[in-house]
């Protein structure tokens, strides 16, 4: 369908990789298995510490946002009813405590610099 263009330099590379791989495959057999099965065993531990380790970790620093929301209908259900009961209470709980609104008095002081404020400095131009 697409094709995509790789830069010469890219391509230099991979060939040259691919042709030393190939000689070492052909030269030294056995050490070439020996340093596949090496790179696959560190490739699979990296991936078990990434996933037991690491990602919990960051996942509860995030909260719940990977996770989707409403999920099955039992849930939905039991959602409904826990927030009905709660929600009644609560609006209970305010009709009887009725307490005065206390305004917050902010502690910076501005002030006002008296002053031509549309004055413009003089400057060069090169």
């Amino acid at each position: 369908m697409f094709r995509r263009s790789y830069h010469p330099i890219v391509l230099t590379i991979i060939g040259l990789a691919l042709l030393g791989i190939g000689v070492q495959m052909f030269t030294n057999t056995s050490a070439f298995f020996t340093q596949v099965f090496v790179t696959i065993g560190i490739v699979a531990l990296l991936i078990f510490v990434i996933k037991t380790f690491i990602m919990p970790k960051l996942m509860r620093r995030h909260g719940g946002f990977g996770q989707a929301q409403g999920g099955s209908p039992q849930w939905q259900q039991t959602k409904k009813k826990k927030s009905s009961s709660f929600s009644t209470k609560k609006k209970e709980n305010r009709k009887a405590i009725s307490r005065p609104l206390i305004k917050r008095q902010s502690d910076v002081k501005l002030t006002v610099i008296e002053g031509k404020k549309n004055k413009k400095k003089s400057r060069a131009l090169f």
